[in-house]
């Protein structure tokens, strides 16, 4: 499960700093994930150095505005590792955009046409554990400001019983 985090890690720091370049270079970026432990019935925040089924990782993007301007329309996103499952509820700010594709983003939570059998269409829950990515229109970020985003996402156990069955 180490090698999923780093992977997932490596996956969206460069999709962060892809982001904020494509912006500006004054801003800068970083991707910090962490395991959620539940202690004494709230969330405490661990390393997430390795991982098992089961287990809550919280992502969070930190941006930071090292320039002498403002920054309009950033946009953050994060992606969702496959392997894992976005945690409904669990984005800050709350007010964010998924996409199943990279491509397509819509409001929380994804719906998504589907035809019956009696040729009539209707609209279903996009399943969680089909989310790729969440982002966040955040607007103009001030000089020396700071903007944080998170999200949480939680192991999937197929994933981690077929990377304890690889020879």
């Amino acid at each position: 499960m180490k090698t999923l985090l780093n992977s997932c890690l490596l996956a969206a720091g460069l999709l962060l700093a892809q982001a904020a370049l494509a912006q500006t270079p004054a801003v800068t970026s970083k991707l910090v994930a962490q395991r959620v432990d539940v202690v004494g019935g709230k969330s405490v925040l661990a390393t997430a150095e390795a991982g098992k089924p089961g287990d809550l990782v919280e992502y969070s993007g930190l941006y930071h505005n090292v320039g002498a301007k403002g920054v309009e329309k950033l946009v953050a996103t994060i992606p969702v590792p496959v392997g894992t499952t976005f945690v409904a509820g669990s984005t800050a700010p709350a007010r964010a955009q998924a996409s199943i594709d990279g491509l397509h983003f819509g409001p929380l939570p994804l719906t998504r046409s589907v035809r019956q059998p009696d040729g009539t269409v209707r609209d279903e829950a996009v399943p969680l554990a089909d989310y790729r990515y969440v982002r966040w229109e955040l607007g103009t970020l001030l000089p020396g400001a700071d903007a944080v985003v998170k999200l949480r996402v939680q192991i999937d156990s197929t994933v981690a019983a077929a990377a304890t069955t690889r020879p």
